[in-house]
């Protein structure tokens, strides 16, 4: 059984509320048809009611079992909007701006999350609906960190690993490379997977001196002492964390005795260019990014995403939010 056979049993039956903040668009459409069909979420789809049941019946998609709200004609609108505003008025938003920015589909999805009547949030389709601002405004951290990362979720037939930060966190200074390594493994343990975090560098165990090696191997220490629980090494080259045969000789007091499977890169030009070799060159599949450190499930997508991509990430986001407490 691969990877997404395994997140797709996780949420089978369990009816969690997906949003799609691009609910005019067709793939979104299709995606929660998808869902809908597998029994894996009760998809709900963000936009114009009107226009989305036209478009959904030229497509030939039923809408039956698919929840449809419609930011500009909702019943709860004017609550929605007063929760923007109080929580934002610290930034000087004014009561008008607040109800035009709740409006947006984006908005309003990242709302309905906040308000319990969705248990996670899909966007992304359209440049204008990123799901960073509203859930960075409305959703907010969870407690115990103060940075939003990322992981991508690389996928063989008989091998998962999880490479964090390779989307959101340019130059992370060590206390955001702890957060990162946490979140990571609280991502990997949401999949039923134990974690083994590797802090990636050029050196291992103090092999070369720079303000670079140190700030890895802090980051490292620090992630230890914050979760006491989690196996832990750092700073390791890759070769260290990943071959058994390596990590004997360069580091055989490490606990993760070369099978790390989550790597946490030192920044994210070395993430990006990791992930996108391993994708190309090793021939995994990039799931991703997926969002961490939030109080609720929200992703991202790519804007060329496919339509099984789509509900992919819809089960990737319900699995993310059984883990943070719905459904329970």
């Amino acid at each position: 059984m691969n990877f997404m056979d395994v997140a797709r049993q996780r949420v089978r039956g369990r009816r969690l509320r997906i949003a799609y903040a691009d609910g005019l668009e067709e793939r979104a459409i299709r995606a929660a048809a998808l869902l809908r069909d597998q029994d894996l979420a009760r998809p709900l789809l963000v936009g114009p009611a009107a226009e989305i049941a036209a478009r959904a019946g030229e497509l030939g998609v039923p809408l039956e079992g698919i929840d449809v709200r419609d930011p500009s004609a909702d019943a709860r609108r004017s609550d929605y909007a007063r929760t923007y505003f109080e929580a934002r008025r610290h930034k000087g938003i004014s009561e008008e701006a607040a109800r035009e920015r709740a409006l947006r589909p984006h908005y309003f999805a990242a709302l309905l999350v906040q308000a319990g009547e969705a248990d996670g949030l899909v966007s992304g389709l359209d440049s204008a609906t990123k799901p960073f601002l509203p859930a960075f405004e409305i959703i907010r951290l969870r407690e115990g960190f103060t940075r939003a990362s990322s992981v991508f979720i690389m996928v063989w037939p008989e091998r998962v690993l999880f490479y964090a930060d390779c989307s959101v966190n340019i130059a992370p200074d060590p206390e955001t490379l702890a957060e990162i390594g946490r979140a990571t493994a609280a991502t990997a343990q949401s999949f039923g997977i134990e974690p083994r975090v590797a802090f990636l560098s050029f050196s291992t165990r103090g092999s070369a001196e720079h303000p670079d090696v140190e700030r890895v191997h802090r980051a490292a220490t620090l992630c230890r002492a914050a979760a006491p629980g989690l196996q832990v090494d750092g700073e390791l080259q890759f070769d260290a964390a990943f071959v058994p045969a390596v990590a004997k000789k360069k580091c055989p007091d490490s606990p993760l005795a070369g099978q790390a499977n989550v790597f946490v890169f030192p920044d994210l030009d070395a993430g990006n260019i990791a992930y996108k070799i391993t994708e190309r060159l090793a021939g995994a599949a990039a799931v991703g990014p997926i969002l961490q450190g939030l109080r609720r499930a929200v992703n991202d997508v790519s804007r060329g995403c496919s339509v099984q991509d789509l509900a992919d990430v819809g089960v990737i986001t319900g699995v993310q939010a059984l883990a943070l407490g719905a459904g329970a």
